[in-house]
């Protein structure tokens, strides 16, 4: 069924040149399905996970790890966190909701790129920094949930988007390399990490 249904699903697509970009796909005891149509955007203007270059920063807007906190510790504040949109034009960008790790991976594999984050810039709460720093890493890489974005972008127009009156935090958390795959370094040394995002089909 499921593959007469997607079949039907993409058939649709081809006649009305239209692409399926996406999906919120989990697990749960009854089938739901929902299509949601969205609009146009003038060409080349779309931002794509695959445009991040050897040299970009990587950002993020916000902090990450406070949904995830927030979840296993009822009645915190970090459980009234706030959605931040930021509308700017960077090479490659994606929303954080399975975790920055996993996210990041995205962007990096449709890029064909690498990345080098900084474990000592990432923007956590006071309240994850007082927690062995295992634990924070955890929170802030595969809490997921976060709904925060991570983008990349030239160091040049990096600059030029701290001279705009911006009312969301951004953080440069890493670095865009030429060797594939996610390393992580903190105080200046490389750091191994087994981070795993959500699974929706765990």
């Amino acid at each position: 069924w499921l593959a007469g249904f997607s079949q039907g699903l993409f058939d649709c697509c081809d006649q009305f040149v239209v692409s399926l970009i996406g999906g919120d796909t989990t697990q749960s005891s009854q089938l739901t399905i929902t299509v949601t149509a969205l609009g146009w955007i003038e060409h080349g203007q779309a931002i794509t996970r695959s445009g991040a270059q050897v040299g970009d920063y990587i950002c993020v807007s916000g902090q990450i790890g406070d949904a995830a906190f927030g979840l296993q510790h009822l009645g915190h504040a970090l459980q009234q966190r706030k959605l931040e949109e930021l509308d700017i034009l960077p090479s490659s960008m994606i929303d954080v909701s399975d975790g920055l790790a996993q996210d990041l991976g995205h962007i990096l594999k449709a890029s064909n790129v690498g990345a080098k984050l900084q474990l000592d810039q990432l923007p956590i709460d006071e309240s994850l920094k007082k927690l062995e720093k295992q634990q924070a890493w955890h929170y802030a890489l595969a809490g997921g949930d976060d709904y925060e974005l991570c983008f990349t972008i030239s160091p040049q127009n990096f600059e030029k988007l701290l001279r705009q009156q911006l009312d969301v935090p951004l953080t440069i958390i890493g670095k865009i390399t030429q060797q594939t795959g996610l390393s992580f370094v903190y105080m200046g040394e490389n750091h191994p990490l087994a981070v795993q995002g959500y699974q929706h089909f765990a």
